[in-house]
């Protein structure tokens, strides 16, 4: 069996150096893929960009958690605090039992509205900001709905085939929250997109994009340990703080030189229900 890999950088969109740095790899032909904010100040830049490149392979990265809604704010009111912005981490996650699931979907569905209208084509893929979203079923399966109605496009799942063995040393990468919580999630979740035939990776490595670990040595280790079947490998490149270390890392000329000498073949989301149908 070959050993694929998806490079996807979250972010596109966000104002801290994103368009460029992902731009500059897209050309380069070290990322495969991206998921864009649109609810974000840099975003019509990066539409601009899409654009001109169709050939670029990317998503739309659904946001609950972070700057201002796409609708607005009276049309979404659970979902925001008295500023009309978005809650992040405890403070949303408190309000789960008062935020309308009907509001979340539609903003949702306005922020790939927005994406195909600017962009001028359909999103790749679909995958939620952060680690909060994930946390509750209810949130996470509105992503699902809203990728079958988008064409069953595949979706990011970072509950993966190895969850079960690699639960101690995901507390980290998932936001803190507890092995066990993380693999009881993570099945069901992994059940929600299997039974709907939407298309997802067999891992999802996450370790680069951490702190203390955005580095070329960590890259590298991560791709000569590659399992075989497909993986998603987290990235968030940029041009202004933490997101230079990312930038650096993937632009290192042995990185490529590693996919290469390991074998490793390079697909985006839009290779994934192809290559996924090869593979079962």
């Amino acid at each position: 069996m070959s050993r694929y890999l998806i490079v996807n950088a979250d972010d596109l969109g966000y104002p801290a150096g994103t368009v460029e740095a992902i731009a500059t790899l897209f050309e380069a032909g070290v990322i495969t893929s991206a998921s864009a904010m649109t609810n974000v100040a840099d975003w019509p830049r990066a539409a601009a960009l899409l654009r001109e490149h169709p050939e670029w392979d990317v998503g739309v990265h659904l946001v609950m958690n972070d700057g201002e809604p796409v609708l607005p704010a009276e049309e979404v009111p659970t979902l925001v605090d008295r500023r009309g912005r978005f809650r992040d981490g405890l403070p949303l996650l408190a309000r789960y039992p008062l935020v309308s699931r009907a509001e979340l979907k539609a903003e949702w569905q306005a922020q790939i509205e927005r994406f195909t209208a600017d962009a001028a084509r359909l999103p790749s893929h679909l995958d939620l900001h952060c680690h909060y979203p994930y946390v509750f079923p209810a949130w996470f399966r509105l992503s699902l709905e809203l990728a079958e109605a988008a064409g069953h496009i595949p979706v990011r799942t970072p509950f993966d085939d190895g969850l079960e063995e690699r639960a101690k040393e995901l507390s980290a990468s998932y936001g803190g929250f507890p092995s066990w919580f993380i693999v009881w999630q993570g099945r069901r979740y992994r059940e929600m997109v299997d039974r709907r035939g939407l298309a997802r990776t067999n891992y999802w490595e996450s370790s680069f994009s951490q702190d203390g670990r955005r580095d070329v040595e960590t890259l590298l280790g991560i791709l000569e340990r590659l399992p075989e079947g497909v993986t998603e490998l987290l990235c968030h490149p940029g041009t202004v703080g933490w997101r230079v270390q990312d930038y650096q890392a993937l632009s290192d000329p042995r990185v490529r030189r590693c996919i290469e000498e390991q074998s490793i073949r390079l697909i985006g989301y839009r290779d994934l229900k192809s290559v996924a149908q090869g593979l079962s």
